[in-house]
């Protein structure tokens, strides 16, 4: 637990100095013409998932982007699934069958913000506006919330500056506040669990046998922008760990990670990647 505290208390000051960077990165839109999404599990064509925009829709007098999804080739169970729509720094989606918009992705989060988790028609995950109530799913009411750990720029595939934001689900994982299981959201590609599961963590592998590997990836025509390496890429401005012990044992940091010249004469610090105390 010490360790993990330690750690939040690393990444709380690098997000600071990562979202100041971030300020000026200009917004990248979720729903434009022809992006596609592909998720692949096992390593088999079967097993390719897609979302592809295409087209146009009226709903209620505003132009909404319509999404199709297929499985393996594209000619095979190529079918409506939903209409969204970016709306300032807010994507918005509204499931086949159903007329009532939600939030899919809330790109206006500002870093320690809560965000309940909701259902839309148990089709895909959404976000919940404050004044909504639960949504039930299977009879139960859902009572994940999600905050915002963290926000950073990362360079993609099509060699532009993106911000991604790290959440955490705090109903499952309270506790583990820097694990795999970190959701991850980059401006204009979505999440790390797929572009329609915004409060997913990063899928696991139960079975190397049953899963080989999970990958994702998102392109515009024959443009790549992002593949799925890129949402947890380590960069200049995010610290995910403490400083660890290299050849030179005994090098001493404060609790931001600043290398320490010695000891200080009281207060806590770091020796080893261990925390100390002088009193």
């Amino acid at each position: 637990m010490k360790t993990e505290l330690l750690f939040a208390s690393l990444l709380f000051v690098a997000c600071m100095s990562a979202q100041a960077q971030t300020s000026e990165v200009e917004y990248r839109p979720f729903a434009e013409e022809g992006k596609l999404w592909e998720t692949q599990v096992g390593g088999i064509l079967e097993n390719i998932y897609c979302n592809k925009i295409d087209g146009d829709t009226i709903i209620n007098g505003e132009t909404w982007k319509k999404v199709y999804n297929y499985v393996g080739f594209p000619q095979f169970n190529y079918n409506y699934y939903a209409a969204i729509r970016d709306v300032g720094q807010k994507v918005y989606a509204i499931a086949k069958g159903n007329n009532k918009p939600r939030i899919l992705y809330d790109f206006s989060m500002k870093v320690g913000e809560l965000v309940k988790c909701g259902m839309e028609g148990n089709v895909f995950g959404c976000l919940l506006d404050n004044d909504e109530p639960l949504d039930s799913l299977f009879g139960f009411r859902l009572k994940n919330f999600l905050k915002l750990e963290c926000i950073d720029t990362v360079k993609l595939l099509d060699e532009r500056e993106h911000r991604r934001f790290k959440l955490t689900l705090l109903e499952s994982y309270k506790e583990r506040i820097l694990t795999a299981d970190t959701i991850v959201w980059i401006e204009g590609v979505g999440s790390s669990a797929g572009p329609f599961l915004p409060w997913s963590p990063r899928p696991s592998i139960p079975s190397i046998s049953i899963y080989p590997f999970i990958t994702s990836h998102c392109s515009i025509g024959n443009h790549s922008i992002c593949n799925f390496s890129r949402f947890y890429e380590i960069t200049k401005t995010t610290v995910l760990t403490s400083p660890q012990p290299t050849e030179d044992s005994g090098t001493l940091y404060d609790i931001q990670g600043r290398r320490l010249s010695g000891k200080p004469a009281r207060g806590i610090y770091i020796e080893d990647g261990k925390k100390k105390v002088m009193k």
